[in-house]
């Protein structure tokens, strides 16, 4: 791994829950963003987006943050 790559994890423990975390960080984490909520919310608010596969078909709905 180098201090390079883009990272995307899991934040919350495995199992079921209410709410699931996924974290991007790195030097592509905007593009990555882009790619999988189809667009970035305002910085520092919250916004109810579609979370989107490699095809572009809806995975699941979910609040994104962006800062």
């Amino acid at each position: 791994m180098s201090h390079n790559d883009t990272i995307v994890a899991q934040a919350t423990p495995p199992g079921r829950g209410g709410v699931g975390i996924l974290r991007i960080s790195g030097l592509k984490a905007r593009d990555v963003a882009q790619e999988v909520l189809g667009k970035l919310p305002k910085p520092r608010y919250a916004d109810y987006l579609p979370f989107k596969d490699v095809d572009g078909s809806a995975l699941d709905q979910g609040i994104a943050l962006w800062f």
